[in-house]
């Protein structure tokens, strides 16, 4: 009986502690809220499957530190991908969501605020959180509020934003970014980060932009969307735009939850009409004083078919 109440007493001091100490961090880098399915993930992405993903991927900087490894030194020192979590390919000027759960931290009055960071050179990659301050800032958004969360009264709901992939990035490249999180509860300071990386080609999957409060306003996505690509999700990415030539507002939405056929959408266009069939060539008639030649008839024109819809 001893050893029961032990055993209570500690897990509800773990649940305590849980609850006392911030922790998040990026589940999808590209994030499509239309189909609520992920398009790409951060570094070493283990899946919330994993029951370690606490301990493995939340990397927390206490106190302001003077330095520290930007990246979790455990999982992301390295742009370490594999085909269940692959990297995401974006192109310039595209507006990405990118989503992370709540975890307890919502606030409407004074939120708190992420920052996507990066550099404009492909080969620049970030060493120290000190870069914080001087890598440049690619969007700002609120971590946890009634307008990013699917479930405010859900401390575990997914939350999510938007920004923009700078117009400046060359295509052909891979750019590294860094989610940061000043969540700063602690007086003495407390930030959070999340490494990932960025495939940048001249064209790419984008998520149709559509208002928050019709997004939020949906159901809200399950883990399945952070477990892994699925072979539906791989056909859906294979419909690529290139923005430009199509506005994000106006761009097709695809559903993963059916096999897509990979390549451009097929347009429907009605058929040019056939040529007239030729006529065979008719016998002049002897003419006779008793029987009339009737004229050849006009060939009859081809219409063209009805389009199926």
């Amino acid at each position: 009986m001893i050893g029961i109440k032990k055993a209570a007493v500690a897990v509800w001091a773990m649940g305590s502690a849980a609850t006392v100490l911030a922790h998040s961090w990026v589940d999808c880098a590209k994030y499509d809220p239309v189909n609520q399915v992920c398009l790409g993930y951060s570094r070493g992405y283990p899946g919330r499957v994993n029951p370690d993903i606490n301990l493995l991927y939340s990397y927390v900087f206490s106190g302001s530190p003077a330095t520290q490894a930007m990246c979790n030194p455990k999982t992301q020192s390295a742009m370490n991908y594999s085909p269940l979590f692959p990297i995401a390919t974006v192109q310039p000027g595209e507006t990405v969501y990118t989503s992370w759960e709540q975890n307890g931290h919502l606030n409407n009055t004074h939120p708190t605020k992420i920052d996507i960071l990066y550099y404009p050179d492909a080969n620049k990659q970030f060493a120290d959180v000190t870069e914080r301050s001087t890598a440049m800032v690619a969007g700002t958004m609120d971590f946890a509020t009634n307008s990013t969360c699917y479930r405010p009264e859900d401390s575990n709901t997914v939350c999510f934003g938007s920004w923009t992939v700078p117009k400046d990035l060359v295509p052909g490249n891979t750019y590294h970014f860094a989610w940061f999180w000043y969540f700063n509860q602690n007086p003495a300071g407390e930030w959070y980060s999340t490494c990932f990386d960025f495939k940048v080609e001249e064209a790419s999957y984008v998520v149709k932009t559509t208002p928050m409060n019709v997004l939020l306003a949906m159901d809200a996505p399950t883990n399945v969307y952070a477990q892994g690509m699925s072979d539906a999700v791989q056909k859906q990415m294979a419909q690529v735009t290139t923005l430009g030539k199509e506005s994000q507002d106006a761009v097709t939405s695809y559903s993963s939850q059916a096999p897509v056929a990979s390549g451009t959408p097929v347009v429907s266009q009605s058929p040019t009409p056939e040529p007239p069939a030729s006529s065979p060539p008719v016998e002049p008639a002897q003419p006779s004083s008793s029987t009339s030649v009737a004229p050849s008839p006009a060939p009859q024109k081809c219409r063209p078919r009805p389009v199926l819809v």
